[in-house]
């Protein structure tokens, strides 16, 4: 039997699932003896954005879903944490890569709504994990500098994607489409095995009912006249993650360009919501941030990020605490 034609890799798939259909290119840099650009290796936009439901579909939960062998010769072994997060990584790097490859650049290159849909999903793990891991000690140590440079060079990506001149950000280019899929953001559940919570309980998977039109991705998105992609979110993220940079001067810049030639981001939600986060965070004002932070309103992922300030809050509440401390009068 061809090696590529094994049926259900893993144990874990669709019967008629072979090895060609959940292999997922690893991360590799050019060389001398070796280049990137072979047409036969470069896969096309709507490949890549297959890849991206794949990983969130079939990986990303790994850790949560039970024992998966392709981790493990023992078929015992849940995943760790980490090995998922270590392989996500890698397949995200070389998909962004592909892109770039195409010259997905925006302005003086290629751009549409396909590579920026992948780079949002990718943005959105990214802070996810910088949250999801965090009381990892290996990951904080080794890993999460790591994953805020491979967020922030996405984010910067989706910056020029949005500030396209020619507005393709929202826009698909014509050509020859693969069949249609129903994996990661264009799914109203996730495929395979459901997962269950930290605690042990399980996650709600239900494909009907309220639980669907509560969900802020899945077909019904895809329907949508922007296809899925979310600029102002982005954007709030982006401020959120440069909060630091230059003494808060980087967000000011941001925010003020952002006004002057995108007002209806600007005035967005998300992007408002950020600035609110950002002047707590400038004015050391602990109340207001840890108030955003912990309020229903305030997204998952902008909470994610938010996460990262929080020690630094903490030293505000205890400098002030110590200052006036009167147990010595």
């Amino acid at each position: 039997m061809i090696p590529h034609k094994i049926t259900d890799p893993g144990g874990l798939h669709p019967e008629t699932w072979t090895l060609r259909d959940t292999a997922v290119k690893r991360f590799r840099r050019s060389a001398a003896d070796f280049k990137l650009d072979i047409p036969d290796l470069v896969r096309p936009p709507d490949v890549l954005e297959r890849v991206c439901g794949y990983l969130e579909e079939w990986v990303m939960e790994r850790d949560r879903q039970g024992p998966d062998k392709r981790f493990s010769q023992q078929p015992s072994i849940v995943p760790p944490p980490l090995d998922v997060y270590q392989f996500i990584w890698d397949r995200t790097r070389m998909i962004r890569k592909d892109f770039i490859l195409q010259n997905y650049i925006a302005d003086g290159g290629k751009c549409d709504a396909r590579a920026v849909r992948c780079h949002e999903r990718i943005a959105r793990w990214h802070a996810m994990c910088e949250h999801q891991l965090s009381h990892i000690q290996e990951f904080i140590t080794h890993q999460s500098q790591q994953n805020i440079a491979e967020l922030g060079q996405t984010m910067k990506t989706l910056n020029l994607y949005y500030d396209d001149a020619l507005g393709r950000s929202l826009n698909e280019e014509a050509g020859d489409s693969i069949e249609e899929y129903h994996q990661g953001c264009a799914s109203n559940i996730v495929e395979g095995k459901s997962p269950v919570d930290f605690d042990g309980s399980d996650l709600s998977n239900s494909s009907t009912g309220s639980d669907v039109s509560k969900r802020i991705i899945g077909a019904n998105g895809m329907e949508s006249p922007t296809r899925g992609t979310a600029e102002p979110e982005m954007r709030g993220l982006y401020i959120l993650l440069t909060m630091n940079n230059e003494g808060g001067m980087e967000v000011i810049k941001y925010s003020g360009r952002l006004c002057t030639q995108r007002p209806e981001i600007f005035y967005s939600k998300p992007v408002q919501l950020a600035l609110s986060i950002f002047q707590a965070r400038k004015d050391h004002n602990y109340a207001k941030f840890f108030h955003l932070l912990r309020s229903p309103s305030t997204p998952y992922l902008f909470s994610c990020i938010m996460f990262k300030y929080v020690e630094q809050m903490r030293k505000t509440v205890s400098t002030i605490s110590t200052s006036y401390n009167t147990s010595d009068y």
